[in-house]
């Protein structure tokens, strides 16, 4: 029987949880909005590990997640200190733009049906 839920998504949330409260460290001032992670995708052998973020309340989300970037070795020292892994995946950060798609999507349905209060 095939793993119904295997260890790499086991430790995406895991790093999703921890790092919603580690990005909160940072003392870069580009990272001064608000910084959500919204998901965690980790490769098969767990060495790495992508880090989708939205910014809101931010005019520069590019800024944020380079800010972020910078400090994915303090980020990752943090974690390695909260996880009880061997190795601690090395982190890469992106912002994830599917706030803004859905707002575009809203927008337009607007533009095409405005007499409809929604």
């Amino acid at each position: 029987m095939a793993q119904e839920y295997p260890r790499r998504y086991r430790v995406a949330d895991q790093i999703q949880r921890e790092l919603g409260e580690l990005v909160r460290e940072v003392k870069d001032p580009r990272v001064a909005g608000m910084v959500t992670i919204a998901g965690v995708d980790v490769s098969p052998d767990l060495a790495n590990a992508k880090v989708f973020v939205t910014v809101l309340q931010s005019d520069e989300p590019e800024a944020t997640v380079a800010a972020l970037n910078r400090a994915a070795g303090f980020l990752r020292g943090r974690l390695g200190q909260r996880l009880k892994l061997r190795g601690t995946p090395r982190l890469v950060f992106q912002y994830d733009a599917t706030l803004d798609r859905a707002e575009r999507v809203e927008q337009l349905l607007r533009d095409v049906r405005p007499d409809e209060d929604s």
